[in-house]
């Protein structure tokens, strides 16, 4: 009994040498805490604290797990920060275009004539590329014809020249006809947005002008 009490109070006075000698203190994957001036390789992704020679603190290394948890922590941070930042951009430009749309017009009407007029444009465009384009296919029609008279190689060189230049002009001008029937439909498009948008905000700064 009394060599168990003295080995007892032998273990108690060393166990303080032995952790102010140790470097690191780790707990391994069952749990257990382990003090050593070395890691083990099986050991090294658990994550470990440093220690002072008197056995406190100095810092903690993180685990590959918990880096792993902070990185993937960190740029989910990031991308909500990116999106946040871009819904405070898009509200600040639709704020930027309310204040001008209701700065421009100051009723229904004045806007659906500015559309309108866009409307008249694009159309009276339109037709313009039309005729032009129509100009160029009776152009084609008469080389064409003049093209299958002719024999002399001379001649009918020229008018291949003019035939494809003639055909290069109705591509240019069919493109044309088809941008502009786009922007025409998008200026319709966005005229009914844009009136549904004014009467919203005109509907807002009445409500905030009878408060």
């Amino acid at each position: 009994m009394k060599y168990s009490l003295k080995y007892i109070l032998l273990s108690l006075v060393c166990l303080p040498l032995t952790l102010q000698a140790a470097t690191y203190r780790w707990t391994d994957i069952k749990g257990e805490v382990h003090y050593s001036n070395s890691i083990p390789a099986s050991d090294s992704q658990l994550g470990h604290d440093e220690l002072y020679k008197n056995g406190t603190k100095k810092k903690t290394v993180l685990s590959s797990k918990q880096t792993r948890k902070l990185k993937l922590e960190e740029i989910k941070k990031q991308k909500q920060k990116a999106i946040d930042a871009e819904k405070l951009k898009r509200e600040r430009i639709e704020e930027a275009e309310d204040s001008r749309l209701l700065y421009i017009f100051n009723n229904e009407t004045e806007l659906t004539e500015s559309y309108n007029a866009k409307l008249r444009l694009a159309q009276l465009t339109i037709d313009l590329l039309k005729a032009r384009h129509k100009v160029q296919s009776k152009k084609l029609e008469d080389l064409e014809k003049r093209y299958e008279r002719v024999e002399l190689v001379l001649q009918k060189g020229a008018l291949e020249k003019q035939i494809k230049d003639v055909l290069d002009n109705l591509k240019i001008y069919q493109q044309a006809i088809t941008e502009n029937h786009v922007e025409k439909d998008r200026v319709k498009k966005d005229y009914q947005s844009t009136l549904k948008r004014y009467k919203r905000l005109s509907a807002d700064k009445i409500k905030k002008a009878a408060k």
